[in-house]
């Protein structure tokens, strides 16, 4: 998946390009244990990427230099981000670089009220840029900023002042497809010698009472590791192994298998080569009882402008749509890939239905297009995140016990409305990297390549003191916005408020204040904050 990749690219740069490693060693192995059998084109659905999440892979400089710009190239930027009613109505519009951070702004809390959720906002520094240009500079944060820039001293007439806050434009929201993305980190992994193993599934972990885990998968082969760091999502067996360590097989098998709670709520989505509107939009119904969001993961480029797209041939488009409605029953055979055939039938139901409750033809139109493509069903699920992410390594109980750490799905499985998800993982990535670096460096007795481990349970104190809170704060603020949603769905009257609420946050703050702390986020400035603190400390 998406967190091990991440993961995998960011030890790389940490220990085979950042460390002084002896050029008479080899690098540090890194191995990914793969449970599909191959990447495929077309599987799976689309991912919004925020601000915090590309954060992680622009500072991967050293390992995978362009990687940021291919993953760009082969999305589509969010120009806005839109809340709608599903008669077509707009009922309020954003800039998506509302959520980017500004880079003059000193490390610190921001002060915006959160009203969704009860969460802290939180910018900190950005590295500097050298994107200077006046494009990059404009007024934001809503009425509230404009006072706000007027209280410092910045202009509220021009839009290209170099008085106006600095944003990282590269690091602009944007839409694409699962697989596009898999398939940029796995090309990277590759051209920096990262071994990816096919059609492992992992079966159970067990230690060795040796400081040592020995990984069973299911095609009979076993693997033997000295730190082992599940990224396996959300029915994860390393979480099992990390509540429950053994040494006994049979007993890890015999393990209650981790199941999340159905939401009640189920989702369809896919895309299909159709024009659309610029940016992230989300319709809901009164009368459907169903909410939704669109996005563009691939418009026209080669030098078609804006204002030109409309007229461009519609295999250049690609639009995602995800649809969420309630479905008390519980059925998760029928979570799954749609055949093109079922997709076909599935969709056009829908759409059939949406129309006569009003649904605007823009919202129908990928429903019923001929190149719909990438259709499953999913059932949402979600629980508390776990407070403890590791195991092994300590001087207690844990003494021998096979080292194992968690990190994105794994760890803390999210429910969609937020679009924080992969961020969280990959901001797991970037900070476990970076406190293994930091606290277990490279061993250099012996030919071969590996890491002292003997201060592994100090990193993942900080990691966890950093990531538990984190990833609470941030997936909690998504569970509440998608109750509004659902909320907006269910009744006129909460509709009309929260219509309401919303142009008033927008107007106030240039976009919804419970976005921000997801987005402003930047986990390499709370590493350094955290690392410093301890250092102050001892």
């Amino acid at each position: 998946g998406i967190g091990g990749l991440v993961l995998a690219l960011c030890l790389d740069q940490q220990y085979n390009q950042n460390s002084k490693n002896s050029s008479s060693k080899p690098p540090l192995p890194i191995h990914v244990y793969e449970s599909t059998s191959a990447y495929t084109a077309n599987a799976g659905g689309a991912i919004g990427l925020y601000p915090n999440g590309l954060r992680v892979l622009q500072n991967l400089n050293d390992t995978a230099p362009k990687l940021l710009s291919q993953v760009r190239e082969a999305g589509c930027d969010y120009i806005y981000r839109r809340w709608m009613r599903h008669d077509g109505l707009e009922v309020a519009v954003a800039r998506e670089d509302e959520l980017l951070p500004d880079l003059d702004d000193e490390a610190g809390d921001d002060d915006v009220e959160t009203t969704a959720a009860t969460a802290t906002a939180t910018t900190t520094t950005a590295a500097d840029s050298s994107t200077t240009a006046d494009a990059d500079r404009r007024p934001r944060r809503g009425s509230f900023g404009m006072f706000s820039n007027r209280l410092s001293g910045r202009s509220l007439l021009s839009t290209t002042t170099t008085s106006s806050p600095r944003i990282e434009t590269e690091l602009q929201s944007l839409g694409i497809r699962r697989w596009k993305y898999q398939q940029v980190l796995y090309e990277a992994c590759i051209e920096a010698g990262i071994k990816i193993h096919f059609g492992k599934r992992l079966q159970t972990a067990i230690t060795t009472n040796d400081s040592k885990t020995v990984l069973h998968f299911k095609d009979g082969s076993k693997v033997t590791t000295s730190l082992l760091i599940g990224a396996d999502g959300i029915n994860s067996k390393v979480r099992n192994y990390v509540v429950n360590p053994t040494s006994d097989e049979e007993k890890q098998k015999s393990l209650e298998e981790f199941m999340p709670e159905y939401t009640g709520v189920t989702c369809l989505m896919g895309c299909a080569n159709v024009p659309f509107m610029r940016g992230i939009c989300f319709p809901s119904s009164a009368t459907s009882k169903c909410h939704a969001c669109y996005y563009p993961t691939k418009v026209p480029k080669e030098g078609v402008k804006e204002e030109e797209e409309e007229n461009a041939d519609k295999d250049q488009y690609e639009m995602v749509f995800q649809i969420y409605f309630p479905s008390p029953i519980e059925r998760p055979d029928t979570w799954r890939t749609l055949t093109p055939d079922e997709a076909k039938v599935e969709c056009q139901e829908l759409a059939k239905k949406l129309r006569e409750d009003g649904w605007d033809e823009q919202f129908l139109a990928p429903l019923e297009s001929q190149s719909l493509k990438g259709v499953l069903r999913v059932g949402l699920r979600s629980r508390e995140a776990l407070d403890v992410w590791r195991v092994g390594g300590g001087e207690d109980e844990s003494v021998g016990v096979g080292r194992a750490v968690l990190l994105g799905d794994a760890a803390h499985p999210p429910v969609p409305y937020i679009g924080q998800g992969a961020q969280m993982a990959m901001e797991d990535a970037g900070t476990l990297s970076l406190l293994l670096g930091h606290f277990c460096p490279l061993d250099g007795d012996g030919d071969a390549t590996t890491i002292d481990l003997s201060k592994f349970q100090d990193a993942m104190e900080v990691y966890e003191k950093l990531r538990v809170p984190r990833t609470k704060t941030v997936l909690g603020s998504s569970v509440q916005l998608g109750k509004t949603q659902q909320k907006r769905a269910d009744s006129i009257l909460y509709n009309a408020w929260r219509e309401f609420s919303i142009k008033a946050q927008v107007w106030a703050y240039g976009t919804l204040p419970v976005m921000r702390p997801g987005a402003a986020f930047n986990y390499h400035a709370k590493v350094e904050e955290a690392l410093k603190e301890l250092e102050t400390t001892l």
